[in-house]
């Protein structure tokens, strides 16, 4: 079975291929990234790719300086198909599912790529679309279609949470504190949905904060970052639990625990029938495939 990789493109002509084995993989400068691009067009933790049977998953981290590009276009976070590429600055970052072999031109230091066997490509075309009608069949035993659990809202409505500080001394201090939390947990959404969720609570503290102090210029702008923040959040999650139904309904498994762990993560902080439900989901979803990766074996 091919294994996917991220091939990198340097601007001296050179290359280097990483594999995408992991679940989450970072891309960044950070010693702690999966994958590492020594360049100062890379923020620290500049992408999270997430592989899937039909692309990968990517989202940019926010507040980067140099732009990622698909297509020519500023690209935040989405699925991008297996053979595409991503542009950061001179570097580019092809998603190659395994079917591509990438060497080095002589001389030049030019790339070609060379096509897996005719053959080959064949008996895939016929073994694989074989084993996974048989895996992931909808009469498969033990396969869900649907959640069956209405989803709750992402946030209360009215949302308000109150300030921390009963000093007023300190009113400010938690304010301009709850501020910066809510800043460093924003940009950190595109790798973790929950501080997507944290930081629209810390701005809705912030603003709190601020109305206490009597400073109503900066409570409007806490209050619109976290109105902004929020309505992107609820578009994500109404996103994510329709191509959840869609890929239940569709036996796309691999897909669906995509989407359950996403919303997990999501409603991280409510409890209720409904995380109980994503967690029994989870564990079935893991289980078939987990029996249909060793039926391919």
């Amino acid at each position: 079975m091919a294994t996917p990789q991220l091939d990198v493109y340097f601007p001296d002509g050179s290359v280097q291929s990483y594999p995408l084995t992991d679940e989450r993989v970072v891309v960044g400068t950070a010693s702690r990234c999966l994958v590492v691009i020594d360049r100062p067009e890379i923020a620290p933790e500049h992408l999270l790719l997430s592989p899937r049977p039909d692309g990968v998953w990517v989202a940019v981290a926010r507040g980067v300086t140099t732009p990622t590009l698909l297509d020519g276009e500023p690209f935040e976070r989405g699925m991008v198909g297996w053979g595409r590429a991503l542009t950061i600055g001179p570097v580019r970052l092809g998603l190659n599912d395994g079917t591509k072999v990438i060497k080095k031109a002589d001389g030049d230091g030019a790339k070609k790529e060379e096509k897996v066997s005719p053959v080959l490509l064949l008996a895939a075309a016929i073994i694989i679309p074989f084993a996974l009608y048989t895996s992931f069949s909808p009469n498969h035993n033990n396969a869900p279609s649907r959640m069956g659990t209405d989803a709750p809202r992402l946030f209360d409505e009215p949302l308000v949470r109150p300030c921390p500080a009963a000093d007023p001394a300190l009113t400010r201090q938690s304010a301009e504190e709850s501020t910066r939390v809510a800043l460093s947990k924003a940009e950190r959404m595109p790798f973790r949905m929950q501080d997507g969720v944290e930081s629209v609570l810390y701005y809705t503290q912030a603003a709190s904060c601020y109305t206490a102090t009597g400073d109503a210029a900066s409570a409007e702008q806490a209050t619109r970052r976290a109105a902004s923040l929020r309505n992107r959040l609820e578009d994500e999650y109404r996103a994510h639990r329709f191509r959840l139904e869609r890929a239940l309904e569709q036996s796309r498994t691999e897909d669906a625990l995509f989407e359950v762990r996403m919303i997990t993560a999501m409603v991280s902080h409510r409890r209720g029938p409904y995380r109980d439900a994503l967690a029994a989901l989870e564990r079935q979803l893991t289980l078939r495939l987990d029996q249909a990766q060793a039926a391919q074996r």
